[in-house]
């Protein structure tokens, strides 16, 4: 009579077990830097060519009305430049989102406040991967006080990028009156230091006072736009506080405080001596409203006046980084920086 053979099989040891998880670990650990490295690089590329589209929208703003975009018009709500290049960048909806005629001294007329679905708008290019995904809102820097005492409180969109403002620090940086980059403020302002602040003199307008063809030292020598320096603890902090500015990162589409759309870099010559490096990482707490600086390990991306877009190295001469902040300085800037 046939009988059935029944092979007992071996089963897998506690410490057999143990030893396959940790060999698994092992292979993850060495695989896991690879894996953030081509994430990185992959954000990295993302970056760059978020700024040659901004680089791209520049040229085609500046060929269609003779000038550049202006840093911020009138403060107080204004749009600033980012709002303007949003046709440029196929965001035509988005831009018709703003009312144009509210804002800066309308609002002293009794103007009323952007829509918030102008506001708060979310535009992809404006945002840089490493830095944050394009959801986060302002936390503060969206209070203004108008006539009647009438307080808006409109959080904003953030964004990753800023202007380049040139090298020089005026008297007040909120506003912004000696900054010296190729993109500028257009506004008139007369301050009666002896009345009501509200009796500022702001000249309204569109029209920059610059132009990719003012541009002396050459477009390939001048950087444009840059990654701002935001540091990890301060998304949509803005920090009102102009003597110790902590934030700089309040609504990105609104000009409420300069510091949100425009960055300053290399060595100052007016007033206090001040060399503004590149932001060394996320942590870098020197004058974080100020600087320019990325999520990008050792570098940071800037578009030129010509459109390229390159990798400044934190590490560059303060001297070289005044050189490409301004485009009228007369400094050479050497080809290897």
């Amino acid at each position: 009579m046939f009988k059935p053979s029944f092979k007992i099989r071996k089963a897998f040891t506690l410490i057999e077990l143990l030893v396959v998880i940790a060999i698994i670990a092992i292979l993850i650990g060495l695989l896991l830097p690879a894996v953030q490295k081509v994430r990185e690089a992959a954000n990295r590329m993302q970056c760059s060519n978020n700024l040659k589209q901004i680089g791209l929208a520049l040229h085609n703003y500046d060929n269609s009305n003779n000038n550049l975009p202006p840093n911020i018009t009138t403060g107080m709500g204004n749009p600033s430049w980012p709002v303007y290049l949003l046709p440029f960048l196929e965001q035509e909806s988005a831009y018709k989102e703003w009312d144009f005629t509210q804002g800066g001294a309308f609002y002293r007329l009794g103007g009323s406040p952007q829509k918030i679905s102008a506001r708060q708008l979310q535009v992809k290019n404006y945002y840089c991967p490493s830095q944050r995904s394009p959801d986060g809102m302002s936390i503060d820097g969206n209070k203004r006080v108008f006539t009647g005492a009438t307080t808006y409180d409109i959080p904003g969109s953030l964004g990753s990028y800023a202007s380049v403002g040139g090298g020089i620090q005026g008297t007040i940086f909120d506003e912004g009156l000696l900054k010296r980059g190729i993109i500028t403020f257009n506004e008139t302002i007369s301050y009666d230091m002896n009345g009501p602040i509200l009796t500022t003199l702001r000249i309204i307008g569109v029209t920059s006072r610059t132009s990719l063809s003012k541009c002396p030292d050459g477009l390939s020598n001048t950087a444009v736009i840059g990654e701002k320096h935001v540091q990890s603890n301060s998304f949509g902090i803005s920090n009102q506080t102009v003597s110790i500015p902590n934030g700089g990162d309040g609504p990105f589409f609104s000009d409420d405080y300069s510091w949100q759309t425009s960055r300053l870099m290399g060595k100052q010559v007016v007033g206090a001596v001040i060399e503004r490096y590149l932001a060394n990482g996320p942590t870098d707490s020197f004058r974080p409203a100020e600087r320019f600086g990325s999520y990008h390990p050792g570098i940071c991306q800037f578009v030129f006046g010509d459109g390229s877009v390159r990798s400044v190295p934190n590490s560059t001469n303060i001297l070289i980084l005044t050189a490409i902040a301004l485009p009228d300085d007369g400094q050479a800037v050497p080809l290897d920086f």
